[in-house]
């Protein structure tokens, strides 16, 4: 069998191979297909299904005798239940509180020591590491760490016994417990949020910053016209991912308070566990965590348009 092949004969030039445009790539095709579906199929069986089976429990009568069976379907009665209740927009203001708190911190915090950290260096990357061993530790060894430093008789009272101040009730005063909580969250997600700005700092070309500098910008001139600007795209998606954490933080609140004291540290995730799984309400945990998946989802949905125009424009 004899192959034929074909070279591109310049003209004039017999025999001569055309050398390639400049700029003309030679595109090859590769079909994802084979190595998407596997991701596809774990990911519907271990996300889209779990949320099947919530919502249809939100709009069902499920409780611990017909778990196991048909679920008598009952409409929006679950729901408007649930929004006639007290209980519920107490712990919506206490979520609403948790993720301002972490929104502040993640993002003022992170932001300066970010800049700090921008810088390569030994102290650097020493520092650097020891962040990631607190964000990959586990929150309920973190929860359980803070609980014990929290206490009335711990760590953090008696540092503040010995300087004179007054001892503070950090986990059974209904005034203080909520920010305790949130702000042992917010230093658990703050190592994410430092890398996450750290990288978009880096992003930046160093052109720009020095050309700013030449104008006579000081750094608080830069930040403020350059700097953040430009990590803008950075920021959406942090305030997206940091929304999902706080509205995910059972954890710290199961860890340190159970939801005391009272319910003045009730989130609507402990809430919806308490329903589901204390009460065996199942039908009105589903509804809880539905409405808050669906806040989730309204909150992140401006942020998500703004991150696709800034990367289209």
């Amino acid at each position: 069998m004899t192959v034929r092949q074909e070279s591109s004969v310049r003209p004039g030039v017999e025999g001569s191979a055309q050398p390639p445009t400049p700029g003309r790539r030679r595109r090859s095709r590769v079909h994802l297909g084979p190595f998407l579906l596997p991701a596809a199929v774990v990911c519907a069986l271990l996300c889209v299904y779990p949320l099947v089976q919530m919502a249809r429990m939100a709009v069902s009568d499920v409780g611990p005798a017909n778990l196991i069976g048909d679920w008598a379907f009952t409409g929006t009665e679950n729901v408007r239940e649930v929004l006639d209740t007290p209980g519920f927009w107490q712990a919506a203001k206490a979520t609403g509180i948790f993720t301002a708190v972490l929104l502040v911190v993640d993002l003022t915090i992170g932001y300066v020591a970010a800049q700090a950290l921008a810088r390569r260096g030994r102290l650097s990357s020493v520092v650097l590491s020891l962040m990631v061993f607190v964000w990959a530790l586990p929150p309920l060894v973190s929860g359980s760490v803070w609980k014990f430093l929290l206490a009335g008789d711990g760590a953090i009272n008696a540092v503040l016994q010995t300087l004179g101040l007054g001892r503070v009730d950090w986990l059974s005063d209904p005034s203080v417990a909520l920010w305790a909580v949130s702000g042992v969250a917010a230093w658990a997600s703050l190592p994410f949020a430092i890398l996450i700005i750290r990288g978009g700092l880096l992003s930046i070309p160093t052109e720009v910053l020095e050309a700013a500098a030449i104008d006579g910008a000081g750094p608080v001139r830069r930040a403020v016209s350059v700097v953040i600007p430009l990590l803008r795209p950075t920021l959406m998606v942090l305030v997206i991912l940091v929304i999902l954490y706080a509205f995910r933080s059972f954890d710290f609140v199961y860890v340190m308070t159970s939801g005391g004291p009272g319910t003045v540290t009730t989130t609507l995730p402990y809430l919806a566990y308490q329903e589901a799984f204390k009460t065996y309400s199942f039908g009105t945990g589903g509804a809880i965590a539905s409405i808050a998946m669906l806040a989730v989802v309204v909150l992140a949905i401006p942020y998500v348009l703004g991150v696709r125009k800034e990367e289209g424009s």
